[in-house]
C-alpha cells in the first residue's frame, strides 16, 4: 500500500485525482470550524455531525468548479467526477495523518457503507459504457479529518474494505497534513487567495 507523505508527491498525486492541497485544506478548515461551533448545550454528537455537514457542503462547493458534481449513490454523500471516474467523501476521523497507522473513522460504518466500499475497487479512468454503472464503481477516496483540539491532521485515502464497522486496509493513502502541520496552515493569511501554493513542513 503506497503512503504518500512528501509534499511534492502529495501535490502531484492530488493533481492526478483532480484536486489540490489548498482544496483539501479549505474543506478541512470549514469542517473543523463547524465542529468547534458546537457548545455544551448541543447534543453530544453535534460536533461530529456539524463537521460532516459542513465538510460535505464545502467539498461540493469547492470541487464543483473542478468538474465534480453532487453524488448520493449507494447513500454515500459525496462528489463524483464523471471525467475521471473518481469519487470523494468527507469523513471525520479519530485518527488520521499518521504514516505508521491507518486512519480510523470517528463513527461506526454501517452495512451499506461496507457493501459500497467492498465494490468500489474501480481504477482511475475506467472504460465503462453506462454512466450509472461507472459512478457506482467509481474509485472512492475519503478525506479523513482528525481534529483533537489544536491537533488537526488530514489525509485523502482509498479504503479496501470495512470490517467490524471500521475501515480495514487501504489501497492508497495521501497524507496532506501530519502531526504539527496544522500550526503552519493556521498561520497562513486567508486573504492570499485560493490559487497560491501551500507547502507543509513536516516534523521528523
Amino acid at each position: 500500500m503506497p503512503v504518500l507523505l512528501e509534499a511534492s508527491e502529495v501535490e502531484t498525486r492530488l493533481e492526478q485525482i483532480g484536486v489540490t492541497v489548498a482544496d483539501m485544506i479549505t474543506i478541512a478548515r470549514a469542517a473543523v470550524g463547524a465542529r468547534r461551533s458546537a457548545t455544551l448545550d448541543h447534543p453530544a454528537t453535534a460536533g461530529g455531525l456539524l463537521a460532516w455537514i459542513e465538510g460535505t457542503g464545502t467539498m461540493r462547493r469547492v470541487l464543483g468548479d473542478r468538474g465534480f458534481r453532487r453524488s448520493r449513490d449507494a447513500g454515500i454523500e459525496s462528489v463524483y467526477n464523471p471525467d475521471t471516474g473518481v469519487r470523494l467523501a468527507y469523513q471525520s476521523a479519530e485518527r488520521a495523518g499518521d504514516p505508521d497507522f491507518d486512519p480510523l473513522a470517528a463513527s461506526d460504518k454501517g452495512p451499506a457503507s461496507a457493501q459500497y466500499v467492498a465494490s468500489n475497487q474501480g481504477e482511475l479512468f475506467p472504460e465503462i459504457a453506462a454512466e450509472e454503472e461507472r459512478e457506482a464503481k467509481a474509485a472512492c477516496y475519503y478525506l479523513f479529518v482528525q481534529a483533537h483540539g489544536d491537533d488537526v491532521r488530514l489525509e485523502l485515502s482509498f479504503p479496501r474494505a470495512i470490517e467490524d464497522r471500521q475501515f480495514a486496509g487501504f489501497r492508497e493513502r495521501i497524507i496532506i497534513v501530519a502531526a504539527g502541520g496544522w500550526d503552519f496552515v493556521e498561520a497562513l493569511d486567508d486573504d492570499r487567495g485560493p490559487d497560491f501554493e501551500i507547502e507543509i513542513s513536516r516534523k521528523a
